[in-house]
């Protein structure tokens, strides 16, 4: 019996060999490719992660945008109930001021007006104040 030599079996399985030598090299590829594909999935769901921290801001940045807003329009209501009201407290000064002129007043009328006068303004600080 021959002693069966490795060389001849290289030689005898030299294609075999070759196509396990290709095998390997696309396992490798395979792991390679598999390595980067995980590192690109990290890096997208970094990307995810931001995304979704800007889209929770935006969310609660909407509510206080329409908490502010919600705001702004009751205020706007009052003030669009206070400028009659303002207009019938100006007219009501001019005609204070107009009857003043009109009449010669004794003191005890002149200081009745003045007071009436006084309170009106005061009114018209409390409704600014509101503001």
């Amino acid at each position: 019996m021959e002693i069966f030599k490795i060389d001849d079996f290289e030689k005898d399985n030299a294609f075999l060999l070759s196509k396990f030598e290709i095998l390997i090299g696309l396992v490798e590829q395979t792991k390679a490719s598999n390595k980067s594909l995980e590192k690109e999935l990290i890096g997208e769901n970094h990307k995810n992660e931001v995304l979704q921290n800007q889209i929770n801001t935006l969310i609660k940045n909407i509510g206080l945008l329409r908490f502010e807003n919600s705001h702004l329009k009751e205020r706007l209501e009052k003030e669009h109930r206070i400028i009659p009201q303002n207009f019938n407290i100006r007219n009501k000064i001019i005609k204070i001021v107009s009857d003043i002129e009109d009449k010669e007043s004794k003191s005890e009328e002149l200081k009745n007006i003045v007071e009436i006068l006084i309170k009106e303004i005061e009114y018209c600080i409390n409704q600014l104040e509101k503001k």
